[in-house]
Formats: C-alpha cells, sequence, structure tokens
C-alpha cells in the first residue's frame, strides 16, 4: 500500500493518519485468533491490570512469536511507515494492548516521545506509531482518543515520573491535565472506528489516550512503534519493554500470516 501526497499532508498537518481496512479481513483474522494464545502465556513481558489477573499488554511478542512477527512486518504497515518518516525503519517497540472486555482500564492522556526521549535516548522524534485494530473498535469498547494537530503545539515543558497510581503500565509518563486541557478545548478530540484490520498512523508528539472497556467487545490493538535507523534509540533503561535490535526491518506481502493457517 502505497500513501498519496495528501495522506502525506495531511499526517504532516493533523499528527495521524487513518487508514480503514488497510490488512484484509481473512490476515487479520489470523492474528485475532492468536490473542488468547498471547494473553494466556506467562512471561516478564506480560503486564496485568490492577486486579492482578486480566492481561492488559504484551510487550514486544514479535520476538519470540512467528504469528506477532509476520503480522508487524505486513506490507500495509510497513511501506506507509517508510514514507511517513522518510528512511528505513526498525521495530523499537510493539505493545499489543489487548483491552479486554468489561476489565480493560484507561491510558491517561500522553505523548509517546518525551518517554522515548528521556528513557531509551531517542533523539528525535522521527519515528511512527502504528496503531493497528487487531479487534474492531467501537464507540463503545475504549477507542483510541487523539487531539489532532498537537504534535505541533504541545511538548511537556517538564517531564513527569512514572505514574502506576491509575494503571499498571510501569513506564507511563503522563502530564497533568491542565497541561493539555486547552489545546483540546482549541483542537477538540476525535476517536477512529472501524473494522479490525484498519491502521492509526500517529505523530510520536500527538497526544492520545483511551478510556475503559466498559463493554462485552474486547478492543485488542497493536501499539508498533517504527525508529529511523538514523535515529537509534540505544540508552533505553526500560528493559523489556524496548527493542535492541537496529536491523531495518522488511515488509511481508499479508499472504505471510495465512501461510501460518496451513
Amino acid at each position: 500500500m502505497k500513501l498519496t501526497d495528501k495522506q502525506i499532508a495531511l499526517y504532516n498537518e493533523q499528527g495521524y493518519l487513518f487508514v480503514p481496512e488497510a490488512i484484509p479481513a481473512a490476515e487479520i483474522a489470523v492474528v485475532r485468533d492468536h490473542v488468547s494464545d498471547l494473553v494466556g502465556a506467562t512471561r516478564d513481558a506480560v503486564i496485568a491490570e490492577a486486579d492482578g489477573k486480566t492481561i492488559r499488554s504484551v510487550l514486544n511478542a514479535h520476538e519470540y512469536d512467528d504469528v506477532v512477527d509476520r503480522f508487524i512486518r505486513h506490507e500495509a504497515v510497513i511501506e506507509p511507515a517508510m514514507q511517513l518518516v522518510g528512511t528505513p525503519l526498525y521495530t523499537f517497540q510493539s505493545i499489543l494492548n489487548v483491552k479486554r472486555a468489561f476489565d480493560g482500564a484507561q491510558w491517561q492522556w500522553h505523548q509517546d516521545y518525551p518517554t522515548y526521549k528521556v528513557d531509551d535516548g531517542m533523539k528525535e522524534p522521527r519515528a511512527v506509531n502504528a496503531m493497528i485494530f487487531v479487534d474492531e473498535v467501537t464507540e463503545f469498547n475504549g477507542p483510541l482518543m487523539m487531539v489532532p494537530a498537537s504534535h505541533a503545539s504541545l511538548f511537556m515543558p517538564e517531564i513527569p515520573e512514572y505514574d502506576t497510581k491509575i494503571t499498571t503500565y510501569p513506564h507511563g509518563r503522563y502530564p497533568d491535565v491542565e497541561w493539555v486541557k486547552p489545546v483540546m478545548l482549541a483542537n477538540g478530540l476525535l476517536a477512529p472506528k472501524g473494522p479490525a484490520g484498519s491502521i492509526i498512523f500517529m505523530h510520536l508528539l500527538t497526544v492520545h489516550g483511551s478510556g475503559p472497556n466498559m463493554s462485552p467487545w474486547h478492543r485488542s490493538v497493536m501499539s508498533l512503534t517504527l525508529n529511523s535507523v538514523e535515529n537509534k534509540a540505544e540508552g533505553t533503561v526500560r528493559g523489556p519493554a524496548v527493542c535492541h535490535d537496529y536491523t531495518p526491518i522488511r515488509s511481508l506481502p499479508g499472504s505471510a500470516l495465512l501461510e501460518l493457517t496451513g
């Protein structure tokens, strides 16, 4: 999939680009059917919700799981991401956020880049976050919300400390809401929704968050951060949250997922 000049301009202006149904239904179904295996595994890189049992996130499963490895290399993800960043990319981080039905908690308002800069030594925000819908995302199951064009006007004046009071994610730096309120009131909010296989390409400085999942439907989303090979983050203190293989990622056709169905 190749982005048009208009799509690239929209991303640069608004700090995000939403591409509905970028990955065909049969291909994303292979990943969705595999989520239960991932959340059932016991690993250091699996994070639970505050109840201690509901899984919240699975970190960097592509490093040990063939389905996820093929998934994050999908041509509908990698090729547009390279267009947006303008260089070859490597996998900085993959987090499968599996916001489970009824029990999936919120993600506070934040930008991704301040954490990457302070904790991981990422010099510049020369990366893109691809949010790939593994389940259908609706208004009911805790969709990702964004502040459009916030990437162009906001950067945390002070980097907050880690905050696990509201959620259990151990690497979250969340600013006071008073900091983001003015730009929300000025720019508004949006929450792209759509079928599984849809993708949000998001700038690392775009303010975003999501509410809890109070519905009976899961909302699994792969948050894949692809960083420029010219912008390597080599100073991380976040352990299994960040990858250390700087090899340029190569895309795979969607048929690579279908091969796993036998």
